[in-house]
């Protein structure tokens, strides 16, 4: 185990044996694209990744909304669950208020004719397409196997993971906020 590295016991989140915190962590802010929502300044950072057509994605952010403002958390979009994942990321990544469009998937997730955002796959830049296989890489190397998978740098060093089965009081407890 990697001196500062919470393992998968940080319970209630689920997380394999192999996760790397510390290697999501970094590897996203340095490698990653994503973006966050309007925050503090200085305010603690924290990573997730997750996948348009993932229920727990749209369930985490849920949670998560009430503290935003409070942390700035950095989303970034992988394709994990189907041929919509990557195209509506790349929808997302290129939008001028990325967090705008990522609110209007969530509300539409439930769409009866079709899960999200549309999108017009003959006007999404390769470039930014390869960012989204870029991010879910990462997601890969640092041993994730599901979505959403997220990450906390404490105050100690521990790179604490997190996920939606966690209550937006334990995700407060997590990014350490009084």
């Amino acid at each position: 185990m990697t001196a500062g590295v919470k393992t998968a016991s940080a319970s209630p989140a689920s997380v394999p044996p192999i996760w790397n915190g510390e290697k999501m962590y970094n590897s996203f802010l340095k490698d990653g694209t994503g973006f966050s929502f309007p925050h503090k300044e200085g305010a603690p950072v924290a990573v997730v990744a997750f996948d348009t057509q993932c229920p727990d994605c749209m369930r985490l952010l849920q949670r998560l909304q009430p503290l935003l403002k409070d942390v700035q958390v950095n989303f970034y979009p992988i394709s994990f669950m189907n041929i919509h994942s990557e195209p509506q990321g790349t929808t997302i990544l290129m939008a001028d208020k990325p967090y705008e469009v990522f609110e209007r998937q969530h509300e539409h997730f439930k769409d009866p004719d079709f899960r999200g955002i549309r999108y017009d796959i003959s006007k999404l830049p390769v470039e930014l397409r390869d960012k989204v296989w870029t991010n879910t890489k990462l997601h890969r190397r640092a041993g994730c196997r599901a979505v959403p998978y997220g990450v906390f740098k404490n105050s100690k060093g521990e790179y604490v993971p997190f996920d939606e089965n966690l209550t937006t009081e334990e995700l407060r407890k997590v990014f350490e906020l009084n």
